[in-house]
């Protein structure tokens, strides 16, 4: 019985320092700050054919020592001016570059697949009537940002 009580007990704190390492996981890196109060430059803007949200690429370097450097997506309710990161991906794995169609956001990039993260795979914002809609997210790889954007 003793045995049985110290599994439990063992499994319980296991529990514990698990979920307090998701929390902080959640506050530190998940969710990091806005780009407006990063290190980050605004690369691209796209505003959604309904005006209540805006899309962001942003150049941004996080972090003391090693610095990370890459490319940032954002969006941001204007409603009610909250930030929602959307992918991220190292400067070093290529360009990203992002085009706006009838509710779907398409980012294009160079990065391989394990080096684009993915944050969000829709994104919910408030109209100005009250209703909310929803942005879909989506990726596809190409050689060149540039080029592939102006020849679609």
């Amino acid at each position: 019985m003793k045995r049985i009580g110290l599994w439990f007990l063992a499994a319980i704190i296991t529990c514990a320092v698990l979920f307090v390492a998701v929390l902080f996981y959640q506050w530190t890196v998940y969710e990091p700050d806005p780009p407006t109060v990063a290190n980050c430059q605004s690369i691209e803007t796209l505003v959604t054919a309904d005006s209540a949200a805006q899309i962001y690429v942003y150049q941004c370097q996080r972090g003391a020592n090693p610095k990370w450097e890459g490319y940032e997506v954002w969006a941001q309710k204007l409603v009610n001016q909250e930030w929602q990161r959307l992918a991220t991906s190292p400067m070093a794995a290529g360009c990203i570059d992002i085009v706006l169609e009838d509710r779907r956001l398409v980012i294009l990039h160079e990065a391989s697949r394990g080096d684009l993260s993915v944050a969000a795979s829709s994104f919910v914002y408030e109209l100005p009537e009250g209703a909310a809609t929803t942005l879909s997210v989506a990726t596809e790889r190409v050689n060149d940002c540039g080029t592939e954007k102006l020849e679609n």
